[in-house]
């Protein structure tokens, strides 16, 4: 039975993608350089299994471009000149799960991500302020092989665009479970580092259903401290009469090992672009959400999923100290300090970092089957 309902829904999918791309070739045939850039496919001879998933995302993805296009042009659709194309004629792209990145309309946003591999339990992993979801790249090409993994541009940052909305922890955490919602995932594990840290832990403690594990990089449970909290309220203040840049480059700074800022002038070069991409509406939208942020301490003792911290040794900005408070508090958690790294753990030692995570990753696995 379940096949069976799957494969109807891909089949009522193939027709949704096959009528909205036959519109957009009728009458808005420039946009077909956009859909060229879509690596996903409508199911050919050449690649007769796409799951529902990426069916489902590629149709939303498309819909969300036609109607972004028309919201922004005049032309107005005849439907008498509509043609009627086979499918056989139908631009189609190979499929190519490392690098397929797709969107999808949540909580009144345009959230960009990228869904690769295959697994019963996905990992879901939440960047840092003010990264975007390409700090993994690393992890989910490590791990697509053996799982599900899934990242995603958290609201305001990267492609997920929002320059209106009021940011918080609890809107992040909010949009975490609807982008769950949206891809039918019941329940995932989560891994976030800093400002991703921080929204694991507080969706862990309003949504304790919903994950099979968590991953705590580089973050820290405690609220910002009144002197923080004013230092941080002074810097979006100087943000606003100056701009970021100032700020963004201070910060690049900050984040990496002395070592790296030397030896890894390609990371370092990229992770600045991306600090620098950010606008500076942006940059204290998010320094508020983090002043605003509530603590999460007093919820460690009641995680009773599997839990695993990581921290570089030289971490600055949330220190190895505060992955050892994390790690004595959370029952049977464990905690690896990595070396030579800072606080962008994940990009400075990925083979570490990576080890690490599958290690951990293997024995959640583990646990789930015995479970059932």
């Amino acid at each position: 039975m379940e096949n069976y309902r799957e494969e109807k829904t891909r089949l009522e999918l193939n027709k949704l993608i096959l009528d909205i791309t036959t519109t957009i070739q009728a009458e808005n045939p420039e946009l077909l350089n956009y859909l060229n850039e879509m690596p996903v496919t409508i199911p050919n001879e050449a690649h007769p299994e796409v799951d529902v998933n990426t069916l489902r995302a590629y149709y939303e993805s498309l819909v969300i471009l036609l109607d972004r296009y028309e919201g922004t042009h005049s032309k107005k659709r005849n439907p008498e000149e509509r043609a009627t194309i086979p499918v056989t004629e139908i631009r189609t792209m190979k499929e190519d799960k490392s690098s397929k990145q797709l969107v999808m309309e949540l909580n009144n946003v345009v959230v960009s991500y990228q869904d690769v591999g295959e697994g019963s339990v996905p990992i879901l992993f939440l960047h840092g302020f003010p990264f975007d979801k390409w700090m993994w790249k690393g992890q989910l090409d490590d791990l697509k092989s053996s799982n599900r993994v899934i990242a995603y541009d958290i609201r305001g940052f990267g492609k997920s665009t929002d320059e209106k909305s009021p940011l918080s922890i609890d809107l992040f955490t909010e949009d975490l479970v609807l982008f769950m919602d949206k891809l039918n995932i019941e329940k995932a594990i989560i891994c976030g580092l800093s400002m991703g840290g921080y929204i694991v832990l507080n969706a862990i403690k309003r949504f304790p259903e919903r994950f099979a594990a968590i991953i705590l990089c580089d973050t820290q449970c405690i609220a910002d401290t009144p002197e923080v909290k004013e230092k941080r309220y002074a810097t979006i203040e100087q943000i606003k009469l100056n701009g970021a840049e100032a700020f963004n480059e201070k910060f690049v700074q900050s984040v990496f090992h002395p070592d790296s800022l030397v030896e890894m002038g390609e990371l370092v070069k990229n992770l600045r672009s991306t600090v620098f991409s950010n606008s500076d509406q942006i940059i204290a939208a998010g320094l508020t959400a983090l002043a605003e942020r509530g603590e999460t301490c007093s919820i460690l003792e009641a995680i009773k999923v599997p839990t695993l911290i990581m921290c570089g040794k030289a971490d600055q900005l949330t220190p190895v100290a505060q992955a050892e408070f994390m790690h004595k508090h959370i029952k049977g958690s464990r905690v690896e300090v990595i070396e030579k790294a800072g606080h962008v753990s994940n990009l400075e030692q990925p083979d570490e970092f990576n080890k690490h995570l599958r290690d951990f990753l293997k024995s959640v696995s583990l646990g789930i089957q015995l479970e059932k």
